[in-house]
Parts: C-alpha cells; structure tokens; sequence
C-alpha cells in the first residue's frame, strides 16, 4: 500500500509540474485580457446610460417648468388686458407688436440695470462735480517708501526664486535682443571719443545709449519673440507674487512656467485694450508732426506751438489717467477662469477715487529703478570707456540683467499694490451707507466705525 501511494504521489507532482512547464499562448494571453473587460465594460456603459438619461430628465424637467412658465405668464397677461375682453381677434393681431415691445422693455431693464449698478458700486456721475467727501477712497496701506521697503523684504525673502528668475529673463532677452546693439554702441563711444567733448560728457552719452539700446530691435521677428517673452515673464512674475502673498513658500519655478500661462489669450486682449486707449496719443503726435513739418507751427508766432505742446500734455495726461484702471487689469486677468471685459470692470470698481494715490505710487515704483540703473551703469560704463571692449558685450549683459531686475521690480510692487487696494474699504469715508458726510465730520464717522469694530470683535470673543 505504500508504495502504491508513493507512485500516486510521483505521478500528481509530475503532472503539477508539467502544467507549470506549460506556456500560455499570445491568443490566450490576449482572450484572457478581454475576458477581464468585459465586467469593465458592462459597468461603464451602464454609467453612460444612466448619466445620459438623468441628463435627458433634467432638460425634459427644465423645458416642461419653463414652458409652464409661459404659459402662466400668458394667460395672466390676457385676463390683465381689456382689450382681450373687448375684441379677441384684435388682441390677437396686436400680439407681435406687444412682442417687440416686451422685447424693447427687456433691453431697457438690461441696461438700466447696470446702470444702477454702477452708481452703487462708485459716487462719480457724469457732468456733475463729485465733492471731495463723496469720492475719496482711503487706501490701507503705508508710507511710499515702507512700502518700497515691504516689496523689497518680500523680494529678499524669496532671493533664490526671484534670483532664478533674472537669470533666466536675462538669458532670454539677450537671446532675442541679439548681439547687434553691441557694435552700435562700440561706434558710438568711439564717435563720442573722437568728438572730444569731455570725459563726462562722454559717460553721460554712453549711459543713456545703454539705456536706449537695451530692448532696441531692428529685426520684426525679435520685436514679436519680445513682446511674447515678456507677456510670459508678466504671467510667471504675478503667479510668483500671488502665491508668495498667500503664503506658499515651497515654490519652484518650473512650477509657475507650467501653470502661469493659461491667461496668455486674456492679457493679449487687455494688451489690446491698452494699445486702444493709446490711439489719441498717436494721433495727436502724428497730428503735430505732420503740422510742424509742414510749417504752420515752426513758423510765425511762438504762442501756436506752445498751445500745441499743451494739448499734447493734455493728452498724455488723460491717456495716464486712464490707463491706470487698464495697468491693475492686467493683475486682474490672472485671476483664473475670469474675462476681459468683466477684469476691466471690476478693476475700474476697485479704482474708482483712488487714481491719483495710484498713479503717485506708481510714480515711485520708478525711483529704485532709476537709484539701480545709476548705480550698477555708471561704473560699468567707465570700465568699458577705460578698457574699450570691442568683442566682450559688457553693457549688454549689464543692461540685460537690469531690464530683467527692473521688471521683476514691478511686478512684485504693483502686485502688492493690488492687494492693498482689495483690503481697502469699498465706500469712500465720505460716505457711510450712501450717506453724505461733511468733512468736518469725518472724525466723528472714524470713532464710530472704530467703536463698532471694537465692540463687534468682543462679542465675537464673547
């Protein structure tokens, strides 16, 4: 019995053995996997038919509710009309006119609408003098220059992206500026060498062809390439800046190229905008040089061209004031999932009776600029002048890495500024619940407000 047993043992392991030696063929490979599918399958078209038909219940459900809708509404409207009770046949002609005017009325109330929306939201009417209770908006912010030294603290807190960033903007644009500025220059310090007119002077010139030649293109297809590199670095900056004022520290770069750039197509159209409201400035320069050259101002009483430079002046000035809303737009269309024109509006809101306090910050966002450029040009200007270098693009890479520092500069301050202007208060001072408050009173309207901020905090910690 034993040793029949252990031949039946031999005989199954020998077997197992076999059917483990035994290969599985790519057919049944590939039947196998189709088997496995099949379940998959099943449940997934079972999902597609169920969400299509709850799908086809919803629009059923709307279409029957709006056009119960309808008909309630028409059958309240002929037992309010007479002339449904007097003559039907009458009223049932005059159906298309009382259409159009339903539809007239509709446009009306549209637009009325936004009308009265736009005098809640800001105190300024068209030909009628705003007081100055009325409109002033306060913005909580600090002094110009801590606030320049905020932008810079935020700027040295994060020194390893920022300083990331500039040297990849300074690559990119002395890639697409190009290498030909470098000869121009060198031809105009050897002209400006040869002239003899000082030492000074000379440093002078240099610098301020550094500074003309610093983004200066001949060639179209580096002007378009330029234009892209920094509607791109615009997008990467504030996508820095947002997440930097809202706390996120642990942030690379290639994080903001790859995420930053999906309102390309919304700032072109605010970039657009923007080249609108330039168009009367042009055309008042054109309009003068064209007027000059042919003799009408140039010639005969000095009085004609000083009018003229006056409407020019008149002109840039408008077209700065106005484009201050169209400059925080461009913050604004970061935002995702936001439009143009609803970017503009909302940005116009934000604004309204605070244009000159912006327009005075913007004014000094440019004084570190201007401190920078001095201070990093000038010294590189004498090396070039005392060692003249022909091959070595010293002032371009100099300008290049400014160009990048400056506009990293800007991007970081007018995103603050943004900020500090949606942590304002909406409603000017003067104004307290559309109310008017003489100027006199505004101390006592700030103790109020202050005490009921007070007295709302400590319920709160109650």
């Amino acid at each position: 019995m034993t040793v029949e047993k252990d031949k039946l043992v031999d005989k199954t392991t020998k077997s197992a053995k076999q059917d483990e030696l035994v290969q599985i063929s790519r057919r049944e490979q590939r039947l196998r996997e189709r088997l496995l599918t099949v379940d998959e399958d099943l449940i997934h078209d079972e999902n597609r038919l169920h969400a299509n038909g709850e799908r086809r219940k919803r629009r059923l459900t709307k279409q029957i509710n709006r056009t119960r809708a309808r008909q309630e509404t028409r059958l309240n409207r002929r037992e309010k009309s007479k002339l449904y009770h007097r003559s039907k046949a009458l009223y049932v002609l005059c159906q298309p006119f009382y259409a159009l005017g339903r539809g007239v009325k509709w446009i009306y109330n549209k637009i009325t609408g936004r009308v009265e929306h736009h005098k809640q939201v800001t105190p300024h009417r068209s030909f009628y003098l705003t007081t100055h209770a009325k409109a002033v908006r306060q913005i909580n912010i600090s002094g110009y220059f801590r606030f320049i030294h905020e932008v810079g603290r935020q700027i040295w807190d994060n020194k390893w992206l920022y300083f990331k960033a500039l040297l990849l903007l300074s690559l990119l644009i002395m890639l697409v500026v190009g290498f030909g500025a470098t000869s121009n220059y060198v031809e105009v310090r050897d002209a400006l060498e040869a002239s003899g007119i000082g030492y000074f002077y000379e440093i002078v010139g240099l610098i301020t062809q550094a500074i003309i030649t610093s983004t200066t293109m001949s060639n179209a297809n580096n002007q378009a390439f330029f234009v892209v590199l920094i509607l791109v670095a615009w997008l990467v900056l504030i996508y820095i800046a947002r997440h930097i004022y809202n706390g996120r520290t642990k942030l690379k770069l290639r994080d903001a190229i790859y995420n930053a750039c999906g309102g390309l197509v919304s700032l072109l159209a605010i970039v657009c905008l923007v080249i609108v409201q330039l168009l009367p400035l042009a055309i008042t320069l054109i309009s003068y040089s064209a007027i000059s050259g042919a003799g009408y101002i140039n010639e005969g009483i000095e009085i004609e061209n000083m009018a003229a430079w006056c409407v020019i002046a008149a002109v840039l000035i408008m077209t700065i004031y106005w484009m201050v809303t169209s400059l925080l737009t461009m913050i604004t269309i970061t935002i995702p999932g936001i439009y143009p024109l609803r970017a503009y509006f909302e940005t116009s809101v934000l604004v309204s009776g605070r244009r000159i306090k912006i327009l005075l910050r913007l004014l000094m966002m440019f004084v570190p600029i201007v401190l920078l450029w001095l201070v990093v040009l000038t010294p590189m200007t004498i090396i070039d002048l005392t060692v003249k270098f022909k091959l070595f693009p010293l002032i371009q890479l100099t300008t290049s890495i400014l160009v990048a520092a400056s506009f990293i500069w800007m991007t970081a301050y007018l995103y603050m500024l943004y900020r500090r202007l949606i942590d304002s208060p909406e409603q000017p001072i003067g104004t307290p619940n559309s109310k008017f408050v003489w100027p006199w009173l505004r101390k006592r309207r700030t103790k109020q407000i202050a005490e009921s901020v007070s007295g709302a905090g400590t319920n709160d910690n109650e």
